[in-house]
């Protein structure tokens, strides 16, 4: 039997279960007349992530709040800058924004949602409930495509008790050493390597750090492009994204690491294996390529220089 023969099979097994568990993973997308209906409740935060600050400014959801993704969702204070905020940053965070532990979060953006997943994957890093993390299903443009309104007015945070957390639960990342031994060398044969970037910087030729290419042994696959409409931005069937990412050989019943250039694409893609599809054991590097590119000892594949590129 051929590897895709048997994937085809994984497939349909997992739908049929996926169907018969559906109200577990329904919960992560609310689309615009769901998140209209629940406006304005107290206990209810809307969250606007995306990525050009001004962005707000023009035009958001009435009573969203709005997140700087530079500002609030990366740590300049360690290099690079593009992992994940610290406890005190992301306390920061949730003071200014009124957000506590028992609120439902609706994040959105203009990107298929990778920016606002990065916002839900840093709540759920620090514990909150992941039931009671949402995505706005099209983003603003779905909002505004079924003529809901927007508003330049800013929404004034509410005071609230201060947000509660031990820590970032550090068992949904991973760091270089444990992709360079369990993936690169192979050493844990459960683990599935997902490069979720565009096949243009995957194979070196769209160049965003000090090298282009790939971490050896891992499976390029674009996560938007698996589980978005290009046009609309809604997400695919449930069925459709499975399909797609387990005939790739990203499937259910293996460990997967996940990264990308800067970690807000492996957030949309955790969202997706793990909310979506019901994924068990799915692990961010957050170092992500812009890590690994510097530390020029570790290998790579599809290898191109920066300095070579611009001669």
């Amino acid at each position: 039997m051929t590897k895709r023969k048997m994937n085809t099979i994984l497939v349909s097994a997992v739908t049929v279960l996926l169907l018969v568990t559906a109200s577990a993973f329904a919960g992560l997308l609310a689309s615009p007349e769901e998140v209209k209906s629940i406006a304005g409740n107290p206990d209810v935060k809307i969250v606007d992530v995306r990525y050009k600050a001004d962005a707000y400014g023009k035009g958001h959801i009435p009573g969203a709040l709005q997140v700087n993704c530079r500002v609030d969702l990366e740590d300049y204070t360690r290099y690079t800058p593009n992992k994940y905020p610290q406890l005190d940053q992301f306390l920061d965070v949730m003071a200014r924004l009124g957000i506590d532990n028992d609120d439902t979060i609706i994040a959105y953006d203009d990107m298929y949602g990778i920016f606002a997943s990065r916002f839900l994957f840093i709540m759920e890093l620090y514990g909150h409930d992941p039931e009671k993390l949402k995505l706005l299903n099209g983003g603003i443009g779905q909002w505004q495509k079924e003529n809901y309104e927007v508003t330049t007015e800013p929404t004034v945070a509410a005071s609230t008790r201060p947000y509660k957390t031990s820590g970032p639960n550090n068992n949904l990342l991973v760091t270089w050493n444990d992709v360079l031994h369990d993936a690169v060398e192979k050493q844990d044969n459960s683990v599935v390597l997902h490069d979720t970037r565009p096949e243009a910087e995957f194979r070196g030729e769209n160049i965003r750090a000090i090298r282009g290419g790939n971490i050896p042994n891992s499976i390029n696959l674009p996560g938007s492009s698996a589980a978005n409409d290009k046009e609309t931005q809604l997400f695919k069937p449930v069925d459709q994204i499975l399909e797609t990412f387990t005939v790739a050989g990203i499937t259910p019943d293996k460990t997967i690491y996940t990264y990308c250039h800067s970690s807000y694409r492996a957030a949309q893609t955790y969202l997706v294996l793990t909310r979506m599809l019901g994924y068990k054991d799915v692990k961010i590097y957050d170092g992500a390529w812009m890590e690994w590119a510097v530390l020029t000892a570790l290998p790579s594949e599809n290898t191109s220089w920066l300095a070579a590129m611009n001669k």
